[in-house]
């Protein structure tokens, strides 16, 4: 009789008989482990045993080392953990950035200021810039451009030849166009060049550049703008040494922007600094509730005092 027909017959049989054939198997390709123990020497104890012999930790303790780290549930620390109020994270933007403020004379540093990232650590659009530096500029054309029309022309209305029998092309009088000495067609005329800009985009323009400035290290805050003499010379020697002024071998003409707050009486030391400026070229000023883009976006180092620096923040943070 076959394997198959004996299995058919009797199939508990066959399935214990093929249990014990794996176990037998089993048995003599791995060792029990009391034969193992035996063999090694090692005494072995299981992991439940081990389990039951470790007892609950109570505190929080480095891998390695006794040292306690936090206590456990109703405990009070000395390193005063749990803390009383939750852990926050640090903001890795903040609303802050540092800036020196220097001495105007000496240029010297005096103390680091905050001042805030929307304004001076904002994204830079030169598409924005654009449209306001546009906007500026037409502000500022004049718009007098003019040329005289057939009617304004001096010249008779008297046709200057019949209208056949000339064999010349039809004319008719001497201001027309296409004479010399005759009118403009289509000419210019005096109008207005100005064009229209939302203010917010202008904000965020003056941000931008004040932006580019900062980054680039071409802002300049000092304390005020003081000085005691007005003489042209002895304004152009101070910037000089404080290196905002190309040396003179350079060839290179300075580009300076002072934008002080200006009030309606101006300080004497102010008073000085206005009249000093007046006969070097590149050194503009300028007050601070004026400040322009296309103005100070021209020039290459731009200089502030702290009061016109709390007066830009003011006005240009984001709503």
């Amino acid at each position: 009789m076959s394997y198959v027909l004996r299995t058919a017959k009797k199939p508990l049989q066959s399935f214990s008989r093929a249990s014990g054939v794996v176990s037998a198997l089993c048995r003599t390709l791995v060792k029990p482990a009391d034969i193992w123990q035996q063999q090694t020497g090692y005494v072995g104890r299981s992991l439940s045993g081990l389990a039951a012999e470790i007892p609950a930790p109570s505190v929080l303790r480095p891998i390695g080392s006794n040292r306690k780290v936090a206590p456990s549930a109703g405990e009070v620390s000395t390193l005063n953990w749990p803390l009383e109020q939750a852990v926050r994270a640090v903001d890795p933007m903040p609303e802050t950035i540092q800036a020196w403020m220097m001495d105007f004379e000496t240029n010297s540093p005096l103390e680091i200021l905050d001042v805030q990232r929307s304004v001076f650590a904002a994204p830079i659009r030169t598409d924005i810039i654009h449209r306001a530096v546009t906007y500026e500029r037409n502000m500022k054309r004049q718009g007098t451009h003019n040329s005289r029309t057939r009617s304004e022309v001096r010249g008779s209305t008297r046709k200057v030849q019949p209208q056949k029998g000339t064999g010349a092309a039809r004319h008719g009088t001497r201001r027309a166009p296409q004479f010399v000495g005759g009118a403009k067609a289509h000419g210019p005329v005096p109008r207005s060049h100005e064009t229209g800009l939302q203010r917010r985009v202008w904000l965020m323009a003056l941000r931008s550049v004040l932006s580019a400035k900062y980054s680039q290290d071409q802002l300049v805050i000092v304390d005020n703008m003081n000085i005691e003499s007005h003489r042209t010379g002895e304004l152009f020697n101070m910037l000089k040494i404080n290196g905002w002024i190309p040396p003179t071998a350079s060839n290179k003409i300075p580009s300076i922007m002072l934008l002080p707050l200006m009030e309606a009486e101006l300080s004497a030391g102010l008073k000085n600094v206005e009249i000093a400026s007046r006969n070097i070229q590149g050194i503009s000023l300028m007050n601070a509730r004026d400040a322009e883009v296309y103005e100070t976006l021209r020039h290459e180092l731009l200089v502030i005092d702290r009061k016109a620096l709390d007066l830009l923040q003011e006005i240009l943070k984001p709503l």
